[in-house]
């Protein structure tokens, strides 16, 4: 697909403009901030001269350097927090005597005497302890430490963020960050095929919000931008920050927020890190185990420890299985629904998944820093599925066996550097990342029985029960007719490529500690997907009873008391696949095959171009960060128009015709946010902004592609005119600090919304794809979200004796969406996917050697597609959710552990028009992990 930066001309252009209007000369701007080594006239007139102070912060007993530290400078009411290595640093510094007072909730703060001399300073080293790291009795101190660095990471940030600490990824369950997430308030994680998947947050579907690795975007192999969550290893992180306010120089591309993913380095302890668990999972749906192994190695090289090396190995391989009942409606013009179809099946699952990461980084003498990073995620797993479908509309019963092994690759590679020289700093970064998907195999056999009169009790709505009334023996194979043979292969890649520099400058504004920031990033994407095996068969010279296999399963759907039941005979996976492979009696249905690879065949690409600057002023206990950012966006694709007509009396193609689109549009994206320490342990912070939120890549495709493989088979139409959601954010938010490790916070926040893109469902009735849903993404009117998040965390370590081992960590967000449809612009529709309250509560215990958390969420239900009317409409219903963890010191080093999921087996479903008409029922059954950390 050819490529022109010509259209990038105007908003890179107006990039540079940017960047040199943000760095005027020192008179234009304000006071510019001296070097250290200089000097100016003091209050009497005479010189006075100026140093620097710098240092480095760390927790003594865990020798881990500490990232969000408050240092002051008291008698100069001079701020900063430490870096994530633990360094601060003060320039343009009044020679004298002073006091350095340095803060860590959760630690003991420190007041060290201070003296200030010409030029720069010694560093200064600054060992914080408590009485609650005692490792020499075997404290386990992981929970608290994640806790207090999450804490004091919210608290010096300055906009509005929540934090997850890389001890509290540490304890979640085979490395799915998705399972940390679904604690933290406002979010909600959708559960897919039983894994905690994609994130909602605040009321926003996954559209609406961006998932990054050290700030680049992931590529994705859906044609969406839902990032799944489970895809990334947990070991490759130090922690994950959920920015729910986004600051000028981040991606505008998050209406909701941004999940931005940040990798460890070697440089992140103050020794060798060597650290890994290995443990096992039981399934208890289908009695079967999963395995782990996870391990990490960092350290530091060279005489004075500037050169760092980390790598991490993940490999996770599971083995289960889970119970589905999909239930299709016919609905009256009265509203009366009358079940069209009922499809049970259970699906084994077999997934391998590899995880590697490496990070080189140097720190130069003079304080910059270089630094190279990979990771590779490799998943191969084997699906196979057997349902019986009811389908008393047409007096049939089918049995399909549906086999699939989808292999994903994930790689991504990143690069840059940062240097500080004087009152300036540069920064470089260039990132690369690519995603495939694949299917070595993948076929689906329908085979069933015709005539079958079918009465249906639907005294349980979760499981109608079908009886045959004509004596139909449905258990016998020789009565089986062969519906069809399809091969669906869909090979997807997609690859990215970003680049981004900016510079900072400290200076003084009217006498008030400032710096100024600008920069530019060009990001350029290319995705395709082509179908070079996909057909539907007529085979002839084969019988289907001489192909079934018999199948039985103990365990599918207990929850069903024996009303969903299977089919005894099935399409035996190997047979099948043995006997296409022979290629003897396998006829290709035209122009059926052929169309489907036509209209899965396309490409597209985007370009974006943006530029920003931004301005921070420090005023007392006031900081105001304001700045903009300007995005143009461009993208083009490719796809195929199929023509077919009525030749001879039968359906020909008689053109493939390939469709080109294209579009662009710029964004200007303003932000203001406000931050005011109106104590040292209150926070209030508020925030404007302007974000956008752009089309899935996949909606823009001119195309029509079929999937004739879900249960309700669809036709999804390409949308070339969808145009970029784009939103207004306020928000307004209060933190309390608590004594000894605690935070109480409360904050409410609106965005108004125009243009969100939502899926239009239309029930086709004609054509050669009667019976299928059209399935469209258009663009609504607007709609506003308006919300209440509040939360407490607490330690109660003041409390006597064992009592001090409590701790609390709860949270519930109250929203309140609207969406303006089209056709239904009277009706108060909540936007898709945006649940009205969410709750988190979570005790935890921390004693000696043990540790253990009982943590509950519940949820409301969520509209997920809007249909002509109510009646139409489809919903994920309220659920629930109970969980158990625990770790216990064997000995120094040495932990075990056990993780519990889905405690109350509660199944996930989805409804149409109210939950007397479930469309989706799915029973994933408990989990329980268990096995060994080690670290060292």
């Amino acid at each position: 697909m050819p490529r022109s930066l010509r259209s990038f001309v105007p908003p890179l252009g107006l990039g540079l403009a940017l960047v040199l209007a943000a760095f005027p000369g020192a008179e234009s701007a304000g006071a510019q901030a001296p070097s250290a080594g200089a000097s100016v006239q003091g209050a009497s007139g005479a010189p006075v001269a100026l140093g620097s102070v710098s240092g480095r912060v760390v927790n003594v007993q865990l020798g881990a350097y500490l990232e969000g530290a408050d240092v002051r400078i008291e008698e100069l009411r001079r701020q900063t927090t430490t870096n994530r290595e633990g360094r601060f640093s003060f320039g343009a510094v009044p020679a004298g005597s002073y006091s350095l007072v340095v803060t860590y909730l959760g630690l003991d703060s420190q007041r060290i005497p201070l003296t200030v001399r010409s030029g720069a300073g010694d560093p200064i080293l600054v060992e914080l302890r408590s009485a609650v790291f005692r490792l020499d009795d075997m404290v386990i101190t992981g929970q608290i430490e994640g806790q207090a660095a999450a804490i004091n990471l919210q608290r010096s940030s300055d906009n509005l963020k929540t934090i997850v600490s890389q001890d509290a990824l540490g304890q979640i369950q085979e490395g799915n960050i998705g399972d940390a997430l679904g604690r933290l308030p406002g979010l909600t994680v959708e559960t897919r095929a039983g894994v905690q998947r994609t994130a909602t947050i605040r009321g926003l579907a996954p559209q609406y919000n961006s998932v990054t690795v050290d700030g680049f975007t992931m590529t994705n192999v859906d044609g969406n931008r839902d990032i799944a969550l489970d895809s990334y290893p947990s070991n490759t992180l130090s922690r994950v920050e959920v920015v729910r306010a986004v600051t000028p120089d981040m991606p505008g591309d998050a209406i909701g927020g941004t999940v931005n993913l940040v990798t460890r380095t070697a440089f992140d302890r103050s020794g060798r890190t060597l650290n890994g668990n290995v443990g096992g999972t039981f399934n208890e749906n289908r009695n079967t185990g999963n395995r782990q192994l996870e391990f990490t190695l960092g350290d530091r090289f060279g005489r004075d420890g500037n050169l760092g090396a980390l790598f991490t190995f993940s490999h996770f391989q599971d083995v289960r299985g889970y119970d589905v009942s999909n239930i299709g409606y016919s609905v009256s013009a009265d509203d009366q629904y009358t079940i069209t179809n009922n499809l049970v099946y259970d699906r084994d699952e077999k997934k391998d998944k590899y995880g590697i990461g490496a990070n080189l980084d140097f720190r130069t003498a003079g304080g910059g820093h270089l630094y190279v990073k990979g990771m590779y995620n490799y998943d191969y797993r084997w699906l196979h599925r057997r349902g019986t479908n009811y389908l008393p509309g047409t007096n049939r019963v089918d049995n399909v066996t549906f086999y699939r092994e989808p292999k994903n690759v994930f790689q991504m590679y990143i690069a840059g550097g940062s240097h500080d020289v004087g009152a300036w700093g540069l920064e470089y970064r260039a990132a690369y990342s690519r995603a495939d998907k694949t299917y070595p195999e993948t076929f689906q056999v329908t085979q069933g029985f015709n005539n079958v009169q079918l009465a249906v009790d639907r005294s349980n709505p979760n499981f109608p029960v079908f009886s045959v009334t004509n004596g139909v023996d449905v258990t016998n194979p020789a009565g089986l007719q062969l519906r069809n043979f399809q091969v669906t292969q869909a090979p997807r890649g997609e690859d990215e490529l970003a680049f981004e520099t900016s510079i900072r400058r400290e200076l003084a504004l009217a006498g008030l500690p400032a710096s100024i920031r600008a920069g530019v990033r060009y990001t350029t994407k290319e995705a395709s997907q082509a179908q070079p095996d996909y057909a539907r068969f007529t085979v002839t010279g084969l019988t289907p009873a001489a192909l079934a296999e018999h199948y039985s399963n103990d365990r599918f759907f207990r929850a069903s008391d024996g009303r969903a039941r299977l089919s005894p005979f099935f399409p035996d996976r190997d047979l099948w696949l043995a006997a296409y492979r022979s290629g003897t009696g396998f006829t290709a249905q035209e122009p059926f095959s052929t169309q489907g690879r036509a209209n899965t065949e396309w490409s597209i690409g985007e370009d974006i171009a943006s530029a920003f600057a931004m301005a921070t002023v420090d005023r007392g206990p006031l900081r105001i960060l304001g700045g903009l950012r300007a995005e143009h966006t461009r993208n083009d694709s490719r796809a195929n128009e199929v023509v077919i007509q009525r030749v001879d009396g039968q359906d020909r193609i008689t053109a493939i015709n390939p469709q080109d689109a294209a579009g662009s549009y710029t964004n200007l994206l303003p932000g203001v946010h406000m931050r005011l320490e109106v104590r040292e342990d209150m926070v209030v912070r508020a925030s404007a902004n302007r974000t956008i939120s752009r089309p899935p890549p996949g909606d823009l495709i001119p195309s029509l592609q079929v999937n004739a493989q879900l249960t309700q088979p669809a036709v999804i139409i390409g949308n070339p005119d969808l145009v970029p959601a784009t939103s207004t954010n306020l928000d307004l938010s209060a933190e309390l600090y608590l004594a000894g490790l605690g935070l109480i916070s409360a904050g409410g926040f609106y965005k108004a919304v125009d243009n969100f893109v939502f899926s239009e469902r239309t029930r086709l009735n004609a054509g050669p794809f009667a019976g299928f849903d059209e399935v469209r993404r258009i663009n609504g009117d607007g709609g506003t979200v308006m919300g209440v998040e509040l939360s407490w965390g607490q330690q109660f370590s003041t409390l006597p004796g064992a009592l001090a081992g409590f701790g609390v960590e709860s949270n519930a967000t109250f929203l309140r969406t609207e969406g303006t449809y089209p056709g239904r612009e009277d009706e108060a529709l909540p936007l898709a996917q945006s649940p009205s309250w969410i709750a988190n509560l979570g005790v935890v215990y921390n004693q000696g050697r043990f540790t253990g958390r009982v943590s509950g969420m519940a949820r409301s239900d969520r509209l997920q597609s809007v249909g002509g009317r109510a009646a139409l409409d489809r919903y994920n219903e309220a659920d629930r959710n109970l969980d158990f963890s625990a770790e216990f010191a064997a000995r120094r080093g040495v932990n075990l552990f056990f993780h519990t999921r889905n405690l109350l087996d509660v199944p996930t479903i989805e409804y149409q028009g109210s939950p007397e008409n479930p469309v989706s029922t799915s029973y994933y059954g408990r989990q329980f992990n268990a096995g060994m950390s080690l670290a060292f």
